[in-house]
């Protein structure tokens, strides 16, 4: 991939927000009333998550350490806030597994200038 070909990562960072919206609205966790930090953390990951993929057009190397880190809160809001939250660390492997891509991708890319 080069740098003008990382349409097949930016064509999969815009299906993954597609599906990761369609994720929030069937949890529909509430934003401001009443929500708890464990309900506002979901749209805390979700802004992260956000960060991540519009830096894929900029910088692929940082787009991919967000999407990593964001695997990693996520672990530690399982651990610690969401306590039946483990089939998320599953599903959000996906997320981890891209931004390691993203990350290779970049330093692949940066080492050929």
């Amino acid at each position: 991939m080069t740098k003008s070909k990382n349409i097949e990562l930016k064509i999969i960072g815009i299906v993954g927000v597609i599906l990761y919206i369609l994720f929030l609205i069937s949890e529909k966790a509430p934003l401001f009333n009443g929500a708890s930090f464990a309900d506002i953390s979901v749209y805390l990951l979700f802004i992260i998550f956000l960060a991540g993929i519009f830096l894929l057009w900029k910088n692929l190397i940082l787009s991919g350490i967000i999407c990593i880190l964001w695997h990693a809160i996520q672990w530690a809001l399982v651990m610690w806030v969401w306590p039946d939250g483990a089939m998320t660390l599953i599903f959000g492997l996906p997320i981890a597994i891209f931004g390691i891509i993203a990350l290779i991708t970049g330093i692949i890319q940066k080492r050929k200038k």
